[in-house]
């Protein structure tokens, strides 16, 4: 990789305090190479098998993971990344030494390296220089990337994509962040002029069930802040994400009375009890009718075994209280499918909670130090609230503050998605921008 970087062959001047350093100043910068270097290196990590699979017993879930992460660690060594290892988890960590002797916080830069269960290693498609049209995905399925299913495209002329082959995501929803954060490595570690503090460098596996960044010891790991890798769009900064509750509901009835003699008989529809219920869950309120920081209700399975009907499902909101609204809501449907079986056996609904909005104010100097990046590479910074559950999230809540960073992936974990490798560029800039310049008011961040 060391022939992409074109500044490197550029005398540095020396660097003033890291909260003054303007690497564009003192050093060439060729895009297009970066780019090219991007898109060749993804190109590289999406053909390696690292699927995860959903509700394992251990970390990481599959051998794959683990396969790729000691494939990872190789390379970091390879870059001369120090304190490199892969635990038992698969979790790989490195650093890259401080080049300052200032106190200044210790980072850490996250992402994972698993894919969806569905996704196939390949190699993805380059489409150079996008103008307009349609990209087309597979053309036996009659799948195309267009700017109506997909309209970032129209803010997009002039981009480079890599496209996957249609049939299944190519894993850019990790890989992107992976090849985001190995470009940077090998950038920081070609330029021991540059000065900044101790960075640390974190891998998870098991990022599509967070469990990596349940598995990661935040004692050992020993960093004061976070940025994660894997966000979408350019600008995008994402400190806040869903509460989670789950909740569990069961009509018990009796289904094994003669049909015949049901209307004089103890006879109580436990699946109609259930089917009655899911209908009564306010239709406004579901996935498809929310969008933003609007918050939804939603049933996962309804389950009958003879005389007993299970119904589980979830809630996600923003704050406490649209949750407990949402909660609310739960329970009247519940209440009103009760009333109308009095010949019903037996209903029960319970509540679990899941995870709380990790929004904190202990992730201002990390929103500060990347807004302030941002803005020095020209980029329109925007925060985003999430509508998931997150590895920054996880991480936040456990107590080390972090926030996600963008990496231009679109339509992650489908068929049809695609990375920008000119945002995943801006992704770079804005990382390097950062991290020489963090945190922009010392005395404050700690």
């Amino acid at each position: 990789m060391k022939k992409i970087w074109l500044w490197t062959t550029v005398l540095l001047m020396p660097l003033c305090a890291a909260a003054q350093q303007n690497w564009k100043a003192v050093m060439r910068y060729d895009k297009q190479a970066v780019k090219s270097a991007l898109a060749d290196r993804l190109q590289e990590y999406a053909q390696a098998d690292s699927h995860a699979q959903l509700q394992a017993a251990t970390v990481p879930s599959t051998k794959q993971q683990t396969a790729f992460a000691k494939e990872l660690a190789k390379q970091l060594k390879h870059l001369g990344a120090s304190q490199v290892k892969v635990n038992k988890n698969g979790i790989v960590t490195a650093e890259i030494p401080a080049t300052i002797q200032q106190d200044l916080p210790v980072l850490a830069l996250v992402t994972h390296l698993d894919t969806p269960p569905q996704a196939q290693a390949q190699k993805p498609q380059l489409h150079a220089k996008y103008t307009s049209g349609n990209i087309v995905l597979n053309k036996a399925q009659n799948l195309a990337l267009t700017e109506t299913n997909s309209p970032q495209l129209l803010r997009a002329h002039g981009h480079d994509f890599l496209t996957g082959n249609g049939v299944s995501p190519f894993g850019a929803d990790s890989k992107a962040g992976l090849t985001v954060l190995f470009t940077l490595v090998d950038y920081l570690l070609e330029n021991p002029s540059l000065q900044h503090g101790l960075i640390k460098l974190v891998i998870l596996p098991d990022g599509i069930s967070h469990a990596g960044a349940e598995a990661l010891n935040l004692t050992e790991l020993g960093a004061d802040y976070a940025y994660t890798l894997g966000g979408t769009d350019l600008g995008e900064i994402a400190a806040a994400n869903f509460s989670g509750k789950s909740f569990t509901v069961t009509f018990d009835g009796r289904r094994d009375i003669p049909l015949g003699q049901a209307l004089s008989a103890p006879f109580a529809d436990n699946l109609l009890m259930a089917s009655d219920f899911h209908t009564l869950l306010p239709r406004n309120r579901r996935p498809e009718t929310t969008f933003g920081t609007q918050g939804y209700i939603t049933v996962d399975d309804i389950v009958t075994q003879q005389n007993r009907s299970t119904v589980t499902g979830h809630i996600r909101a923003f704050n406490d209280a649209d949750l407990q609204q949402l909660t609310s809501q739960v329970q009247q449907a519940f209440d009103t499918v009760k009333s109308m079986y009095p010949k019903r056996t037996g209903a029960e609904l319970t509540f679990q909670d899941q995870f709380k909005n990790a929004q904190s104010k202990t992730q201002q100097p990390l929103i500060r130090s990347l807004e302030k990046a941002m803005r020095q590479e020209d980029i329109r910074p925007k925060q985003i609230s999430v509508r998931n559950q997150t590895d920054f999230a996880v991480l936040t809540s456990r107590g080390l503050p972090a926030v996600g960073v963008f990496t231009g992936v679109f339509h992650g974990g489908e068929p049809m998605e695609y990375a920008d490798v000119d945002i995943m560029e801006n992704a770079l800039r804005t990382l390097l921008a950062t991290i020489l310049n963090f945190p922009p008011q010392p005395s404050q961040a700690k």
